[in-house]
C-alpha cells in the first residue's frame, strides 16, 4: 500500500482478472449458485461461509470442515479431525443458512480408516455409523451422487478446499469428483481457488473448462468475504 503514495502505481493483468471475475460471481452471480469449501479449519473459512449462506443457493461443506458440523449435530464422527470448540459456531452457521433458505449439503455416507495406510483403502459407511476407531476420510458414494446433480445444475460455481484426505490416493476420490463435476458442466461460470485445492487438481486434463483459476489463495477468501482488499483500494486512490 505504501509505495502507491509515492509512485503511480497499477495492477497487473491477472489482479484485474481475479477482481472481474470474482465481483461477478459475488454482485451478479447466475443462480443456481453453487458454492463449495472444504479443508479443515473453521477458523480460516468462517468469514466465507458466514458470506456464502448470504449468497449461495446451495452451499456444500467437506473435508474435516464437515467433521465439525456434523459433531454440532449430535453425530459421533470417531477418531476424524473436528474442532470441539467451535460446535456452538457451526449450530449458529446452520441457523443462519436456514433462515437465507441456502441449503447446506454435508456428507451423508463417508469413507473411514487410517490416513497412515497406504496399501489399502477405507470402508464406506454411513456418518452416523462411524466407528470409533476409525476416521473420516474422504466423501462416500451416496454424498458424490448427491452432490454430482446440484453441481450439474449450477449456473456459477465456486470452489475453495478439498473435501477429503487427498494427500493419501485411497481418498483422493471425493476431490477428483468434484473437480471432474465441475470441468462437465459447460453452462456454469466457475471459479476455483485455495493453495491445497489448486494442489489436487495440478496435475489434470480439463482445466481449461475452469472460467477461472484463482491463485490468491487465502486473498481469494477475503475478497469474496469483504469484496475488497486493502490493496486494491490503494490502488483506485
Amino acid at each position: 500500500m505504501g509505495v502507491t503514495e509515492f509512485l503511480p502505481s497499477y495492477g497487473g493483468l491477472l489482479l484485474k482478472k481475479e477482481i472481474e471475475m470474482l465481483s461477478k460471481a459475488l454482485h451478479k452471480p447466475e443462480k443456481p449458485f453453487v458454492a463449495i469449501i472444504g479443508g479443515s479449519k473453521i477458523e480460516t473459512k468462517i468469514n466465507v461461509l458466514d458470506r456464502m449462506m448470504e449468497l449461495a443457493d446451495n452451499l456444500v461443506i467437506g473435508g474435516a470442515l464437515a467433521n465439525t458440523f456434523l459433531f454440532a449435530q449430535g453425530i459421533d464422527v470417531g477418531t476424524s479431525l473436528y474442532e470441539t470448540d467451535k460446535k456452538e459456531l457451526a449450530q449458529k452457521l446452520l441457523f443462519k443458512a436456514a433462515q437465507n433458505d441456502t441449503s447446506v449439503i454435508l456428507p451423508s455416507d463417508c469413507i473411514v480408516g487410517d490416513p497412515q495406510e497406504l496399501e489399502k483403502g477405507g470402508i464406506v459407511c454411513k456418518v452416523t455409523e462411524v466407528p470409533k476407531d476409525k476416521q473420516i476420510l474422504d466423501i462416500g458414494p451416496e454424498t458424490k451422487a448427491r452432490i454430482g446433480s446440484i453441481i450439474a445444475k449450477a449456473k456459477t460455481i465456486v470452489w475453495n478446499g478439498p473435501v477429503g484426505y487427498f494427500e493419501n490416493i485411497h481418498y483422493r476420490q471425493g476431490t477428483d469428483f468434484m473437480y471432474y463435476a465441475i470441468t462437465n458442466n459447460d453452462d456454469a461460470i466457475s471459479i476455483v481457488g485455495g493453495g491445497d485445492t489448486l494442489t489436487a487438481i495440478s496435475k489434470k486434463e480439463y482445466l481449461d473448462k475452469i472460467t477461472h483459476i484463482s491463485t490468491g489463495g487465502g486473498a481469494m477468501l477475503e475478497f469474496i468475504e469483504k469484496g475488497t482488499l486493502p490493496g486494491i483500494e490503494a490502488l483506485k486512490k
